[in-house]
């Protein structure tokens, strides 16, 4: 059989992580791309890896010591990790813009994958006080203090923050919900992936002016 020709090969496995059988489809000579953010899974299957879902919430990513992770500019991102000394691979990914190149996936929902690249996309961030341009980096303060957190950026005319990094900050626990793509903070505030609203108990829904 041709190289270029595809062969797919499928396998039920039962993966207890995720408490559902999963079909994995083996694909040769097949690469795919995607660019989208994604964001750290509350439960984490792996103990030598992390695990993060896109936005959409179709996709995990499976990331360890060996995935290549290099910056739009194709310096390693460990690399400047390693200089700054403050901050875990796994926060720097939270909620960043990645396009990442993968193979094989995982026939669940959502799918499963690792990828063989991910490239962190530059975005320009703002201070929201200014609306002058920061560094991709650019800090966020809480309470009078630096937090470590994924940068700020602008969708439209709004500027986005990591929302588990600035409540953990201020106190809450932060749960997410993959059944609904919600989050909880706390025990009464949630709020949802793509709905421009929050709801704090039984009050009725507040508009956030985006949605998250």
């Amino acid at each position: 059989m041709k190289s270029t020709k595809i062969m797919i090969a499928v396998l039920l496995v039962a993966v207890m992580a995720f408490g559902t059988f999963t079909a994995f489809a083996a694909e040769e000579a097949l690469s795919n791309e995607m660019t989208d953010r994604f964001y750290l899974m509350e439960n984490q299957p792996y103990d030598d890896a992390f695990s993060m879902l896109n936005s959409d919430g179709d996709l995990v990513i499976h990331i360890n010591d060996e995935t290549p992770v290099t910056f739009e500019d194709g310096s390693d991102a460990r690399e400047r990790l390693e200089e700054a000394g403050d901050e875990s691979l796994a926060d720097l990914l939270e909620g960043r813009l990645l396009t990442i190149t993968y193979g094989i996936v995982a026939l669940s929902y959502p799918g499963q994958t690792w990828p063989t690249d991910i490239i962190i996309m530059d975005e320009d961030t703002v201070d929201p006080g200014t609306g002058d341009e920061l560094p991709l980096n650019g800090e966020i303060v809480v309470n009078g203090v630096i937090i470590e957190a994924s940068a700020p950026y602008l969708n439209g005319d709004v500027v986005m923050v990591p929302v588990r990094a600035i409540a953990e900050a201020l106190g809450y626990d932060v749960h997410w919900i993959q059944e609904t793509r919600g989050v909880r903070l706390g025990v009464a505030t949630n709020l949802w992936i793509g709905q421009d609203r929050y709801e704090v108990a039984r009050m009725a829904p507040i508009t956030l002016g985006t949605a998250p």
